[in-house]
C-alpha cells in the first residue's frame, strides 16, 4: 500500500479497503465456483453478452473500493454472503478447506454448507450498519460508484443491491438494454408477472398460427422442434449434388444414436433415416463429403476444393438442405427422421414468401459491417443481417415481430409509460435471444441432438452444418427463452426491491463529463473492453438491428442509429486500420494507438468525475504485454498513480479461444488515485530497474509461498501488478539518453524475474544456467505453459528472459512453429533428418532446411538438439545403436547434456511421447551408460529394461 496521501479533505478516508490485505484464496474458490453453469448472475441469463465477471470478484471490487481503512476478513465475507451464517469466525479457512476437501454426491452448495452467494442479498441489518460506516468516513453522504464501460451492468447492479448509488454507462445498445432491464426497471418498476406471461403467450400465439404452413408435418399430430441444415452444391466434375456435410449424426444417446443415411443415384441424393446401431453394412456416420473446408464428390470422388465450395455459397449457387429432423408427436414423445420432399415445401414457401411480401423487403437489411476476417459473413455472400437467416427462419422472425406490434399499442394503452416501456423491453429481450439460437450461423450439435447458440465461438462465420429452429415449439422455441428471459428479470427484481435504481447512460465513456457533474463519483470500478480479444460492436449488430425493429420508438437513445458505434469503440482491431496503415505505422500500431487513446480519454473523464479522495479500481484480464502496456499507459496520461494491486480468478480456464491452451484466467485489481500534481523530476530507468525486477520476484515469492491457487501462467501476470505499482510511482521514466521507457518495458524485466523465482521453485536439476539460451528457452516455456502451444507474445518474453530471440531463431533451428496467434514447440519429429536415409546410398538425403538437426554430427550447436538426436536414433534404430551414438559422442560426461535431458523429464507431461523415450533412454543399458542421477525426478514411467527389449 502506498504511504503516499491522496487527500486532506475531510470526511474522505485516506485508505480503503482494497488498497490492504484481503482473503484472496476464498473469493477465487467462490469465483470459480460462480463461474460453473446455472450459478452466475441472473443479469448474465437476461441475454446473451461478452465477458462476464463473476459476482463475487464484484462485489470485492464494489465493497473494497469504499470501505474505509482495512477491514476484517470474516466481516468482508460476511458482507459478501460467502461462508455459513452460523460461523462467527475463519470464514476464509473454512472455504479453503472445504476446496480441498473431495466433494460427495450432492451439490456444490451441500458440500460447502451454504447457498449460493448469488442468490443472497445482504440483510437489512447488514445493509444499515454498512451504510453507516460508509457515511462516517465519506463526510455523511453514501459514496457512489461508477462503471463507465459497464458492459451487462453486473458491477452497478451488485452496488444498488447493497444499497449505493450508482451511475453506469455503456456505449453499446445491446448491454445498454440489458441495463435498462436490471439497473432501472428491475428497482423502480418492480415484478412484470403475471401480466408480462399473458402478453408473451399473446404474442406466441399469433406468430404460432402464422408460421404453422411453413412447417408441414407427415402426420398431423406432430410437431417439428427444430432440424439439421445444410447446403448442397453440384460438382465441379461431374455436376452431382454433394450435401456439405461432415458427418451425419443427427443424436448420440448411450445405444448409439440417430443417423441421416445418405442415398446417392443419378447424381442426386436423398436422406433416410436410422439407427446407428443398425445403419447398413459399410456406413460410417462419422464419413461424410465435407472434409475440412472442401468436399469430396460422393458420385465422382473428386475434390471440390474450399474456393470452390465458398464461392458457390457466395453466389448463392446452392440448395438449403434439411438432412433430418427432430419432432414431437401428440405424446411428447421427441424423435428423429430424415430430411424429405415436405420439409423442402416448407423451405419453398417461405422462399415465395420473402419474395413477394412487400414489407419483408426490408426486414434486417442493414449492411453486415465486420472488418475482421474471421467474423465476416459477407465472405459467404452474407451482406446484409437478413442474409444470416434461411428464408424460412427470415418469415419466423418476421412474424414474431409482426404479433409483437400487433399488442404494443394494447400495451402501452394499457399501463403507465414506464410499466409498458419495461413490459416491452423484456419481451424484446425474449425475441432477441431466441433468435441467437436460429441463424445459418448456428451450428448443429449431433452430441445433444439440437442447434449451439450463435456464439459458440465469439465470432459470425457461417456453420455448413446448421439448424433451422421451429421457435414457435417447445424445446428451443420462443416460449422457453422468454420463460428464461422473465424468471431472470423477477429475480433480479427480489434482489433490489426497495433499491434506488443506477443512473444509467448510453453513451461515449470519452464523453461522461458532459452528462454528469464533475466530483460526483467517489469510486470508479472500471471493467475495460479487452484490447483485442472481443470485437463487441461487431458481433452485437446481430442482436441491434432485431432489438431495435422492436424498440426503436420506445428507446430512441439507444437505437438512433443504423448499426452500433465501431468507431468510438475502445478496442485494438488492426482491420479498421488495413487502409490507412503505411510503412511508419502498421495496422497493429494504429490499432494500438487507436485503443491507448480512447482509453486515456475514457480514464481522464473518470479523473474528473472522481471526488477529491476518489478510488478507481481497473479490472483488467490479458496475457498480451502490450495489452498492458498501453493500458497503463492510458492510466497513468490521464492523470492516476497506482495505490495497490491483486490477482483476482475471474475466467473460466476452459472459455472460448483457450481450450487447452496456459491460458490467463486471473485478472489483476488495478488499484489507483488521483494524482495531485505530477512530479516533474524524471527517473532514470537504471535506478529502478532492479527495484521493479525485485517487486515482481517478491510478488511471485509471496504467491508461491501463500499456496495461492494459480497457474504458473498467472503467476507472471499477477507480478504485473506491483511492477505496474513501482512503474507508476516513479513515473516518468527515461534512459540514460532521455527517452521515455514504457511500461512494457518494466513488465519484460518482471516477466524475466518470474520466470526465475519459478525455475527455482518447480525445476530441481542443477545448472539449467549453464546450457544455451536456445536450449533453456525450450526447457522454460514446458516448465510454465506444460504445454506445446504458447502465446507468442508470452513465448516472445519468454526469450528475452532466456537471452534468445525467438523470431531470429526460427527459421534455423525449427524449434517453434506458428498455430493461429500462437506458437507450437516442436520436438525430434519435426527437427531431426532420418539417420536411416542419411546411411543409405540408394535413398535421397532428407531436407536440411525442412529438417535442420543432422543427428550423424558428431558436436551440436544447441543442447536440445543433441537430446533430440538422441531420441530420434533411439525411436528409429534402437536401443543398441543409440547406445552407440551416445558413446562415439562421449556423451556420457558431457554435464550440459546431462543438464538438458534431465531438465526434460521433469518438465515434460507424463504422456508426452518425448518424455517416454527420454525415461527409456536414461533406463536400462543406455541408462547404465549415461549414468544419471535422477534422484530428484518422478520417474512416473517405466524405462527399459535389457537392450534386447528393443532390437
Amino acid at each position: 500500500m502506498s504511504e503516499q496521501s491522496f487527500t486532506d479533505e475531510e470526511g474522505v478516508p485516506d485508505t480503503v479497503a482494497i488498497e490492504s490485505k484481503l482473503p484472496l484464496n476464498a473469493i477465487d474458490i467462490e469465483s470459480q465456483k460462480d463461474m460453473e453453469s446455472g450459478r452466475y448472475h441472473s443479469l448474465r441469463s437476461l441475454h446473451k453478452w461478452f465477458a462476464a465477471r463473476p459476482t463475487p470478484a464484484v462485489r470485492l471490487a464494489v465493497l473494497a473500493s469504499v470501505y474505509p481503512g482495512e477491514i476484517d476478513s470474516d466481516e468482508l465475507l460476511r458482507l459478501m454472503k460467502i461462508g455459513p451464517k452460523e460461523l462467527d469466525s475463519g470464514l476464509a479457512e473454512f472455504v479453503e478447506n472445504k476446496f480441498t476437501e473431495e466433494k460427495g454426491s450432492g451439490t456444490l452448495d451441500d458440500h460447502y454448507g451454504y447457498p449460493n452467494p448469488n442468490t443472497q442479498s445482504p440483510t437489512k441489518a447488514e445493509i444499515e450498519k454498512l451504510q453507516g460506516t460508509l457515511r462516517e468516513a465519506w463526510g455523511g453522504e453514501l459514496p457512489t460508484i461508477l462503471d463507465p464501460t459497464a458492459g451487462r451492468g453486473i458491477i452497478p447492479f451488485e452496488a444498488i443491491r447493497y444499497g449505493l448509488p450508482a451511475k453506469a454507462n455503456e456505449l453499446n445498445p445491446v448491454p445498454s438494454l440489458i441495463l435498462k432491464a436490471g439497473l432501472e426497471y428491475a428497482p423502480e418498476v418492480g415484478s412484470l408477472d403475471p401480466d408480462i406471461r399473458e402478453w408473451r403467450d399473446k404474442i406466441h400465439e399469433t406468430a404460432k398460427e402464422n408460421i404453422e404452413p411453413y412447417y408441414p408435418t407427415e402426420e398431423p399430430d406432430r410437431q417439428i422442434l427444430n432440424s439439421a441444415l445444410t447446403y448442397i452444391i453440384q460438382c465441379d466434375s461431374c455436376g452431382g449434388e454433394i450435401p456439405l456435410v461432415s458427418k451425419w449424426w443427427l443424436n448420440k444417446d448411450s445405444d448409439g444414436g440417430d443417423v441421416t443415411v445418405p442415398v446417392y443415384e443419378d447424381g442426386a441424393v436423398r436422406y433416410t433415416y436410422s439407427r446407428a446401431e443398425s445403419s447398413p453394412d459399410g456406413f460410417d456416420p462419422d464419413e461424410g463429403p465435407l472434409r475440412g473446408e472442401s468436399a469430396e464428390c460422393p458420385h465422382c470422388g473428386v475434390i471440390n476444393q474450399q474456393e470452390s465450395v465458398q464461392q458457390k455459397i457466395k453466389s448463392e449457387d446452392f440448395e438449403f438442405s434439411i438432412y433430418g429432423v427432430n419432432y414431437e408427436t401428440a405424446t411428447g414423445e421427441r424423435k428423429y427422421r430424415a430430411g424429405n420432399e415436405l420439409d423442402e415445401q416448407g423451405m419453398a414457401k417461405a422462399a415465395e414468401r420473402v419474395e413477394s411480401d412487400f414489407d419483408l423487403l426490408t426486414f434486417l437489411s442493414e449492411p453486415v459491417d465486420v472488418s475482421s476476417r474471421i467474423s465476416d459473413p459477407s465472405s459467404y455472400g452474407m451482406e446484409e443481417w437478413r442474409d444470416i437467416f434461411t428464408p424460412r427462419q427470415l418469415v419466423v422472425q418476421y412474424e414474431f415481430y409482426k404479433s409483437f406490434e400487433q399488442f404494443k399499442p394494447e400495451i402501452r394503452s394499457e399501463y403507465d409509460d414506464e410499466t409498458a416501456n419495461a413490459l416491452l423491453t423484456v419481451l424484446t429481450l425474449s425475441a432477441s435471444r431466441s433468435m441467437n439460437y436460429n441463424t445459418r450461423l448456428n451450428q448443429w450439435r449431433d452430441l445433444f441432438g439440437y442447434g449451439s447458440h450463435l456464439f459458440t465461438d465469439n465470432n459470425l462465420i457461417l456453420k455448413k452444418m446448421s439448424v433451422d429452429n421451429n421457435l414457435s415449439a417447445p424445446r428451443r422455441g420462443y416460449r422457453k427463452h422468454s420463460d428464461h428471459v422473465i424468471d431472470s428479470y423477477e429475480t433480479l427484481v427480489s434482489y433490489v426491491t426497495d433499491m434506488e435504481p443506477a443512473d444509467v447512460l448510453s453513451s461515449d465513456a470519452a464523453d461522461l463529463t458532459s452528462h454528469w457533474e464533475p466530483g460526483s463519483v467517489d469510486a470508479a470500478i472500471v471493467d475495460p473492453p479487452y484490447y483485442s480479444s472481443i470485437m463487441y460492436a461487431e458481433l452485437s449488430d446481430v442482436f441491434y438491428v432485431i432489438q431495435k425493429e422492436y424498440l426503436e420508438d420506445i428507446h430512441p437513445e439507444i437505437y438512433g442509429s443504423n448499426l452500433t458505434d465501431k468507431d468510438n469503440e475502445a478496442v485494438a482491431n488492426p482491420y479498421r486500420f488495413e487502409e490507412i496503415a503505411d510503412d511508419e505505422q502498421s495496422k497493429d500500431d494504429l490499432a494500438d494507438e487507436h485503443y491507448e487513446s480512447k482509453m486515456e480519454e475514457i480514464f481522464a473523464e473518470v479523473e474528473e468525475l472522481l471526488s477529491p479522495g476518489g478510488v478507481m479500481t481497473v479490472m483488467f484480464t490479458h496475457r498480451e504485454m502490450d495489452a498492458w502496456d498501453t493500458l497503463t499507459s492510458a492510466l497513468i496520461s490521464s492523470g492516476f498513480t497506482i495505490t495497490a494491486t491483486h490477482p483476482i480468478k475471474t475466467e473460466m480456464s476452459d472459455r472460448i479461444g483457450v481450450q487447452g491452451k496456459a491460458s490467463a484466467d486471473s485478472s489483476i485489481f488495478l488499484v489507483a488515485r488521483k494524482e495531485e500534481a505530477q512530479s516533474p523530476s524524471r527517473t532514470l530507468w537504471e535506478e529502478v530497474q532492479d527495484d521493479i525486477r525485485q517487486a515482481a520476484r517478491d510478488q511471485a515469492e509471496e504467491i508461491l509461498d501463500s499456496g495461492y491457487n494459480i497457474s504458473k501462467t498467472d503467476t507472471a501476470i499477477a507480478a504485473y501488478g506491483p511492477t505496474l505499482q513501482k512503474y507508476a510511482e516513479e513515473y516518468p521514466v527515461v534512459n540514460k539518453k532521455g527517452e521515455e521507457i514504457r511500461p512494457r518495458e518494466a513488465l519484460s524485466q518482471a516477466r524475466e524475474a518470474v520466470t526465475a523465482v519459478l525455475a527455482e521453485r518447480f525445476l530441481k536439476t542443477d545448472g539449467i544456467e549453464q546450457i544455451d539460451s536456445l536450449s533453456r528457452w525450450y526447457i522454460l516455456s514446458w516448465l510454465i505453459y506444460e504445454n506445446d502451444t504458447i502465446p507468442y507474445d508470452e513465448a516472445r518474453q519468454l526469450g528475452v528472459a532466456a537471452n534468445v530471440d525467438i523470431d531470429n531463431i526460427k527459421r534455423s533451428t525449427k524449434i517453434w512453429g506458428k498455430s493461429g496467434k500462437d506458437i507450437q514447440l516442436k520436438d525430434h519429429t519435426d527437427r531431426v533428418q532420418d539417420i536411416v536415409m542419411l546411411k543409405s546410398d540408394s535413398a535421397d538425403n532428407p531436407s536440411s532446411r525442412k529438417y535442420p538437426v543432422d543427428p550423424t554430427d558428431t558436436r551440436f550447436t544447441y543442447n536440445i538438439d543433441a537430446v533430440h538426436s538422441a531420441i530420434h536414433v533411439y525411436e528409429r534404430e534402437g536401443a543398441r545403436a543409440a547406445w552407440q551414438w551416445l558413446s562415439d559422442r562421449n556423451l556420457k560426461s558431457n554435464r550440459e547434456f546431462e543438464v538438458t535431458v534431465t531438465a526434460l523429464l521433469e518438465v515434460l507431461p507424463a504422456e508426452s511421447d518425448m518424455r517416454e523415450t527420454l525415461v527409456n533412454l536414461v533406463s536400462g543399458e543406455t541408462g547404465d551408460y549415461l549414468n544419471i542421477n535422477l534422484s530428484h525426478i518422478d520417474m512416473t514411467k517405466e524405462g527399459q529394461t535389457e537392450l534386447s527389449d528393443h532390437q
